[in-house]
Formats: C-alpha cells, sequence, structure tokens
C-alpha cells in the first residue's frame, strides 16, 4: 500500500452527526459569508489535518524519550499523493546503537500495514536525537482516521516508542 519511501500518520475524524447538525443549522448563520466560512471549516475537518504526536499506550520504554510538542512533521498537513517526513525530536537516556525503526500502522482502529526500516545510529546518553523518516502518502490510500506506532530498536529491545495520528 505505501512506498518504502513513504509515511503515514493518522488522526481521529470528528463526530459526523455533530457536523450534520452544523450543516443543518446553515440559514441561522445569517450572512453568505458567514456560511461560506462554516462550510470551509467543516470541509476541512472531513479532510486532511494536521499530525498529532502522542506517547504510544500502554507499557513501553523510554530509553528513547520523544518530546511530543516539538516532534513534527513536513509539511504540517498529511495529504494524499504526496512525500511527508516525519520528525521525532528527543534525547537519548543511556549509550545506544539504533539499529530498527518499525511501523504499525492502523486505518479505522485495524491494524492495516507494518514494516520495518533499517538503522544505523549511535547515539551517546543525554545526546538529543532527530529522527527523520520520509514516507510517500499514495492517492489511492483510503480516506479515514490513521494511527501510526513508530517504535525505535536496539538490537530487538524497543528504546521508544510515538504514535502519531491524523486523518485523511
Amino acid at each position: 500500500m505505501l512506498t518504502t519511501q513513504a509515511k503515514v500518520i493518522t488522526h481521529v475524524q470528528g463526530d459526523l452527526y455533530d457536523d450534520y447538525k452544523k450543516i443543518s443549522g446553515i440559514s441561522e448563520v445569517g450572512t453568505a459569508e458567514n456560511t461560506s466560512e462554516l462550510i470551509k471549516r467543516l470541509l476541512k475537518g472531513l479532510g486532511d489535518s494536521e499530525v498529532v504526536f502522542t506517547s504510544c499506550p500502554g507499557p513501553h520504554e523510554e530509553i528513547y524519550d520523544i518530546d511530543d510538542d516539538y516532534s513534527h512533521t513536513e509539511p504540517e498537513l498529511a495529504k494524499k499523493n504526496i512525500d511527508i517526513t516525519l520528525i521525532l525530536e528527543g534525547v537519548m537516556t543511556e549509550d545506544n546503537h539504533i539499529d530498527q525503526l518499525h511501523l504499525d500502522v492502523y486505518w479505522n482502529g485495524n491494524l492495516f500495514h507494518t514494516e520495518d526500516h533499517k538503522l544505523d545510529d549511535d547515539i551517546e546518553e543525554q545526546e538529543p536525537y532527530e529522527l527523520k523518516f520520509t514516507w510517500f502518502v499514495p492517492g489511492f490510500a483510503p480516506s479515514g482516521p490513521y494511527l501510526v506506532d513508530l517504535v525505535l530498536k536496539s538490537a530487538g529491545q524497543e528504546l521508544g516508542c510515538e504514535r502519531a495520528s491524523f486523518k485523511l
């Protein structure tokens, strides 16, 4: 589904019933300009989204202490038919050799795709580490909410896990 130079992330869609109620109330907005702006906001909420980084749920190692606030993507919005670069920012809490990046991609809450990528980075304790990984999001990727768990490993041992979420 995704090329080897691709990257996917997801975000949970809003409540469609609430969106329906907002659309139903357009006639009450008052002016064409307000109605136009409301429609633009609603349509934006149904499509591409910013990628949000959080710690993976459940017990995970935190040898690579990933900063949710500084981790980001380029470009900001996840879209189809583009390369998206995930940039994880963090600090190693001990000396390590990072040899693998494992990805689990969930779409609509179900495991959709997994892949592994070899890495070869030596990082010292308390040294900042920035991981950049680029992924092509194909135009035929299904629309909806995505979650991507990015797990860094050393000799099979998990060093840290970060979850990226977005919607297409």
